[in-house]
């Protein structure tokens, strides 16, 4: 687990037992399916039997071509959705002009190394901005350059976790379902199988969807980097990457509201989703914003520290402000001054609460200290975390499904 293909691992483990989960049900699946057609044979041929005038010869035709299509979907149900899966994700992949095939699309963690490739040049960027004397001259665009790495790095990031989700959610809908499709053999528990069936061609749809989305992004990010040529990027290209990862982030947030619009015939976007990917980007920026800066103050203290240990070094030890070596000097009697001078007034009392020696009479507190600026941080850096992920799960379109009509009726 040492690189980004940690989560393909954990979908091979995860496809590993769902896969072996078949086998281990097909045994109480058949004895369901077996049950089921008896009791449909039997209550059809007691109809019959009372029944005149019917073509029974023709109904016994229908009946066994029925049953005969359920037992071809029981027997084959994870080979026909193996193939409904690979065919969803093939048609997306070729609908978006990608070179990828749909083995690469069974892989979110590529989708990641996209993303963390697309982001380093960042990353190194913002490095070479850092020290004693580069931090002070470049303050701003090391923090862009660190705040456009967090955006970019998380959009793909999220992308790949959709990914992973989605293609989750097919292979439990597929196991789930198995186990629900012998009840269509029955004309009264047949609403049962109409769901499994319109479950896995909307979960289908989405993948589809989600592979459009993967396709054209993968590609373009991938452009991006053969532009750039291993040169440091200037800010105008940080903010288009930026931009243009904020829009697959988007897309891939609200692709299940696009999949469940295309199932229900009706349009699901809106100006939502685009305030939706706002506020996901604002908080991702106030959390990487605050991220930032608690990394780049530390090493402005210690530049700070090793500045200010140098000019102290260059000073005498003499007492500061210039003030004479002897101590202060006694008054002389009838109030007049060593030098002669005019004697001056008596100093007023104090009216306020100034320290005396607070150096030029500012008052004390007027600088925020440094536990307050720290809290101040952490709680935008939590405020923003929070902003996305309230941002991210209304995403989370859950709209109408397919439910097609299999009974026999």
């Amino acid at each position: 687990m040492s690189d980004l293909s940690v989560v393909d691992q954990f979908f091979d483990t995860f496809n590993r037992y769902i896969d072996s989960g078949f086998g281990l049900v097909h045994g109480e699946v058949s004895f369901l399916s077996a049950t089921l057609v008896a009791i449909d044979v039997t209550l059809a041929a007691l109809m019959w039997s009372w029944s005149t005038g019917e073509d029974i010869l023709a109904r016994l035709v229908r009946k066994t071509l029925y049953v005969g299509f359920f037992a071809f979907i029981i027997g084959n149900f994870q080979r026909l959705a193996g193939i409904v899966l690979t065919s969803f994700a093939g048609l997306g992949l070729k609908a978006s002009g990608a070179g990828l095939s749909a083995d690469d699309l069974l892989r979110p963690g590529k989708l990641a190394l996209t993303g963390f490739s697309a982001a380093m040049p960042f990353l190194e960027a913002a490095s070479d901005l850092t020290g004693f004397p580069a931090f002070f001259e470049n303050m701003v665009q090391a923090v862009v350059l660190l705040v456009g790495w967090i955006l970019v790095l998380l959009a793909f990031f999220i992308m790949a976790v959709q990914l992973f989700v989605t293609l989750i959610e097919f292979k439990l809908v597929t196991l789930a379902g198995f186990v629900l499709v012998p009840f269509g053999l029955f004309g009264k528990t047949a609403f049962l199988a109409e769901r499994v069936l319109g479950g896995v061609a909307a979960t289908g749809v989405k993948v589809l969807v989600l592979a459009v989305i993967v396709g054209i992004g993968s590609t373009l990010f991938e452009t991006f980097q053969q532009q750039a040529g291993g040169e440091a990027p200037t800010l105008v290209e940080v903010a288009a990457m930026v931009l243009a990862a904020l829009v697959l982030l988007g897309l891939s947030i609200f692709s299940p509201s696009v999949a469940a619009g295309l199932l229900s015939g009706a349009p699901q976007l809106g100006a939502g989703a685009a305030v939706g990917t706002g506020l996901v980007a604002g908080g991702v920026a106030m959390a990487g914003a605050g991220l930032a800066s608690i990394a780049l103050g530390g090493s402005a203290s210690a530049a700070a520290a090793a500045g200010g240990g140098a000019a102290g070094g260059g000073l005498g030890g003499g007492p500061a402000g210039g003030a004479p070596s002897g101590g202060p000097t006694p008054p002389q009697p009838g109030g007049s001054s060593p030098s002669g001078a005019a004697p001056q007034p008596s100093p007023k009392p104090r009216t306020d609460n100034r320290d005396p020696g607070d150096g030029g009479g500012q008052p004390s507190g007027g600088a925020e200290p440094d536990w307050a600026r720290d809290l101040k941080t952490k709680q935008a850096v939590a405020h923003g975390v929070s902003l996305a992920a309230h941002a991210t799960a209304a995403g989370d379109n859950h709209g109408g499904g397919a439910a097609p009509k299999i009974s026999e009726d």
